[in-house]
């Protein structure tokens, strides 16, 4: 009986030890988890204080040459053609072309480029050219899905055919015609990340003076309408040069002087979720995949402000600005402006996190990441890091 019960006594010894052990375990695992938490939150709301040059990257594509920030990649294109870029400036693909006026439009991991006013346009996806399109009309727009699918808004006459590709560049059984005298001149359009929602900008002249048509067309569930017309707003007096979709269920258009964000979570009833009007026109502004960056002289000529929004139309933040931007830029952590004395960048909680000059003349700048930036300029393609 004394063994038995000296057995039992150091079983619970041994229980209590390992209890303690255990208890000790996790309280170790808690500080770690504590420590890891801290250092994240603190890298992630801690200022900048130096973007130091860490590589220089001569570029080829001759004069006129512009870029766009596409995904984790750079797209890299002129007259004479386009390329896609890693950050540290490696090519992964290209494409000769002439075109006299490329513009370029992206969504998603798809991209277009379309000669406007010209007859050609090239699709491509981040892995490679998919297709090509040679009309025989002028190509007044354009615009591509996340899924490849494109648009052409194509002169034809009196009429604007807004006619649908796939991403070889094959033309489908979906258009759209606009008589211009009665529908406007299309300013810019957009598709849906699916493709299958499309909204035309159209300029008209209504009641003597200048209008903006705002159209929405949806080819899924706008089945049982005409010419598959699910919304329709008139602007008086007021231009929007610009609209984009920012997601599948907001759609942004931006005017001369104000902001609308219509909701699209019912794809067949398109409604207005806010109108942002200023008393001041738009001097720059940066549509982005989830915020929208705009900056203006406030009212009177009393100072200038940088104001975001979020898709819903909500203000995120404002920033009073000691100088107007030469460029804003939209990236997934950041605001990124460039001034003719360097460069802020805040991030969507409206905290500056950096503040300073690059080495090199001012341009547009890319946040690749959190840490760093991307300058193209005077023929290479400059990376720093934020330290």
């Amino acid at each position: 009986m004394a063994a038995e019960k000296t057995v039992r006594l150091s079983e619970k010894k041994t229980r209590r030890i390992n209890r303690k052990r255990l208890v000790g375990l996790i309280v170790v695992l808690l500080l770690i988890i504590a420590v890891i938490f801290l250092a994240v939150r603190f890298l992630s709301r801690r200022s900048f204080k130096t973007a130091e040059l860490i590589d220089d990257v001569e570029q080829s594509g001759g004069s006129g040459v512009s870029y766009e920030h596409f995904g984790t990649r750079i797209l890299r294109y002129s007259q004479n053609g386009a390329a896609l870029l890693t950050k540290e400036g490696k090519e992964l693909w290209n494409l000769g072309y002439t075109y006299a006026a490329p513009r370029a439009k992206l969504q998603g991991s798809y991209g277009m480029i379309a000669d406007i006013g010209g007859t050609g346009a090239c699709l491509f996806g981040s892995d490679g050219i998919t297709g090509s399109i040679i009309t025989n009309m002028p190509i007044l727009g354009m615009a591509v899905s996340g899924k490849g699918t494109a648009v052409l808004a194509l002169e034809d006459g009196s009429r604007s055919l807004l006619q649908f590709y796939d991403m070889t560049g094959k033309a489908l059984d979906i258009s759209v015609s606009l008589e211009m005298a009665i529908s406007g001149f299309p300013m810019d359009i957009a598709l849906s990340p699916d493709g299958s929602g499309l909204v035309v900008s159209a300029g008209a002249y209504l009641s003597g003076g200048l209008a903006t048509q705002l159209v929405f067309y949806n080819f899924a569930v706008g089945k049982g309408e005409a010419n598959r017309l699910v919304g329709y707003f008139t602007y008086e007096d007021v231009l929007f040069p610009e609209i984009c979709y920012m997601g599948a269920s907001s759609v942004i258009a931006v005017g001369d002087d104000r902001l609308v964000f219509f909701d699209m979570s019912t794809e067949n009833r398109p409604v207005v979720a806010q109108e942002q009007l200023f008393d001041t026109e738009l001097t720059a502004v940066d549509v982005g995949s989830s915020y929208t960056s705009v900056a203006r002289s406030r009212e009177n000529g009393s100072g200038l402000v940088l104001e975001v929004y979020a898709k819903s139309g909500e203000k995120a933040f404002e920033a009073d600005l000691g100088e107007m931007p030469l460029y804003l830029e939209e990236s997934e952590n950041y605001v990124l402006m460039t001034t003719a004395s360097g460069i802020k960048i805040w991030d969507y909680s409206g905290r500056l996190r950096f503040e300073g000059t690059l080495a090199q003349e001012a341009q547009t700048v890319f946040a690749m990441g959190k840490r760093d930036l991307i300058q193209p300029s005077g023929g290479h393609l400059y990376r720093y890091r934020l330290k």
